[in-house]
């Protein structure tokens, strides 16, 4: 595999990973825009698209990683390898508890607490 398709392959990537953080958010692109700080309206769109040629700045990277409070690897990642994997199901985890209220919050900790009390025994 040459360079140039590695590079392609890893830009769909984080543009995959974004669109996926926004959803798990039930964000639409606009929402998602304001909540980044981008000035551009139609800037989440292009950036999530694979067609678009447009490169995801740096700056609006790290506004993406701050908003949603994600670790940076989440975009630079496949999900090959077991412990990326497991980054990957945590930072979803994380990411969709966010939304969640503080009861709902209580009933996944009892489960996890429930799921762990069987593995003991």
């Amino acid at each position: 595999m040459n360079d140039k398709h590695r590079f392609t392959f890893e830009k769909n990537l984080i543009k995959d990973r974004i669109r996926e953080l926004r959803k798990i958010r039930h964000l639409t692109q606009e929402q998602a825009t304001d909540l980044v700080g981008m000035k551009d309206s139609n800037s989440w769109a292009k950036i999530e698209s694979h067609k678009s040629s447009l490169a995801l700045s740096f700056d609006n990277l790290i506004r993406i990683v701050n908003a949603f409070d994600v670790d940076v690897n989440y975009f630079f990642h496949s999900q090959e390898a077991a412990s990326v994997e497991a980054s990957h199901t945590e930072t979803l985890i994380i990411a969709t508890l966010k939304d969640f209220t503080e009861k709902e919050k209580q009933l996944v900790l009892s489960i996890i607490t429930a799921i762990r009390a069987n593995k003991e025994t």
